[in-house]
């Protein structure tokens, strides 16, 4: 039987030139018994502006910044929280 599931959920804005942003939210859910769930939520928002970035050292090249999984690691954090909820599971009759 499955322990649990995780889900990324990514959206990614490239406005080349001017700024990017990054929204990750990722659950994940925990079967603890028969009788309850647990589900963590984490959401982090990250952004810059090209300005911001190539006043950083790194490129301003547009073509640099392809993949969101390496721009991720070069945004600022602007905004992260993570919440918990507890499920209980209904009783079968």
């Amino acid at each position: 039987m499955p322990s649990g599931w995780f889900l990324l959920l990514r959206f990614w804005l490239r406005v080349d030139g001017v700024l990017m942003r990054l929204r990750d939210t990722r659950l994940h859910c925990l079967f603890e018994g028969h009788m309850k769930s647990v589900i963590l939520r984490e959401s982090c928002w990250r952004g810059a502006t090209f300005q911001a970035l190539s006043s950083k050292g790194y490129p301003s090249d547009c073509a640099a910044y392809s993949d969101p999984s390496i721009i991720s690691e070069r945004l600022p954090i602007i905004m992260q929280k993570a919440q918990k909820l507890s499920i209980e599971k209904p009783c079968k009759h």
